[in-house]
């Protein structure tokens, strides 16, 4: 049975969250954490050096709810996204508390189109709307991130874990009223834990992650959304010839109620999903690179829209492999 290889980490997107793509988080029925990003291997932070991810990801959802965004309630909202996010990693050689520290950056840039049947702008008294539509095609908000984590190897057993901190920047595209929008306008920190088992004679691993993720207000509307939790489960077979099957999903759970003026009700979100992942890895120009394909289908939606997101993702150092790198 072929061995898990440590940098197909990469494939499912290494170290940190990344930068919510739709709309603008739980003010526009999405997190700032782009949901489905982090999954197998998600514990493990490879050997020292640079590292690039690029993520396309496509989303595809909708809701009858009301939905808040950018300073107006909307309800019957559709939404379409695709998005590239590109990642640097620096894996550094720093050895603290008996882990090793990871650093990396991310720009998201694609395009948002939603529509509503019914849109609002708040506070009362603002024009209102029976439908309301628009697009975008701009940068996101870039995120900064920091990880640490450690491993542990006993025979053909493998952990690893990590702590990890993302700071997004409220640097994207956004105006007041436009419902599409990549950018949210406002600060946000998303901080948690990821943890990955393998067995090298089996062929099977699984990963978790936990996070929270902490909003700020976004000044242009008064409108602050709660603190909302992440959770990502994947379990993957390992086959011949660098591929490998399996399921990843995710639970969404805002924990505390949204807040801001003239607020029309909390907008405590939730959602779930699950779908089927398969991946490859391969040698290329002296290096390991992976192609890791997602879909991950969304139900059990509340005060947010609910549908299908798809990730196509390729990794690759920028340094060539070194003999004998194995699990480091």
């Amino acid at each position: 049975m072929p061995k898990p290889h440590p940098t197909s980490a990469l494939v499912a997107g290494l170290l940190f969250a990344l930068a919510g793509a739709c709309a603008s988080a739980a003010e526009g029925g999405k997190s700032l954490y782009l949901l489905g990003k982090r999954g197998p291997l998600a514990g493990l932070i490879p050997k020292p050096g640079w590292y690039v991810t690029n993520d396309l990801y496509d989303y595809s959802a909708s809701s009858s709810e009301l939905v808040p965004i950018s300073g107006r309630v909307n309800q019957g909202v559709s939404a379409e996204a695709l998005i590239n996010l590109l990642q640097l990693t620096w894996i550094t050689d720093l050895d603290l508390i008996g882990g090793r520290l990871a650093l990396g950056a991310l720009i998201p840039y694609g395009r948002v189109e939603i529509e509503a049947t019914a849109s609002a702008l708040t506070p009362p008294g603002l024009p209102n709307a029976l439908g309301k539509s628009d697009r975008v095609t701009d940068f996101g908000d870039p995120v900064l991130a920091a990880s640490l984590g450690w491993k542990h190897r006993n025979g053909d057993l493998f952990r690893a874990w990590n702590l990890y901190s993302s700071l997004f920047i409220p640097a994207g595209s956004y105006e007041v009223g436009r419902i599409s929008n990549i950018g949210a306008n406002r600060w946000g920190l998303d901080v948690g834990s990821a943890f990955s088992m393998a067995n090298f004679g089996t062929g099977r691993e699984v990963s978790g992650v936990l996070g929270v993720t902490f909003n700020g207000e976004n000044p242009d509307t008064g409108y602050r959304s709660g603190t909302d939790l992440h959770l990502e489960l994947s379990a993957r077979q390992h086959l011949p010839k660098g591929f490998a099957i399996g399921l990843a999903g995710y639970y969404y759970q805002q924990l505390t109620a949204d807040s801001g003026s003239n607020l029309l009700g909390d907008f405590k979100g939730r959602v779930a999903a699950l779908g089927p992942e398969i991946s490859y890895q391969f040698q290329a120009a002296g290096r390991t690179m992976g192609l890791d394909l997602r879909w991950y289908h969304e139900f059990a939606a509340q005060n947010r829209v609910e549908g299908d997101a798809v990730f196509l993702t390729l990794s690759l150092p920028l340094q060539r492999d070194s003999a004998g790198a194995g699990a480091r």
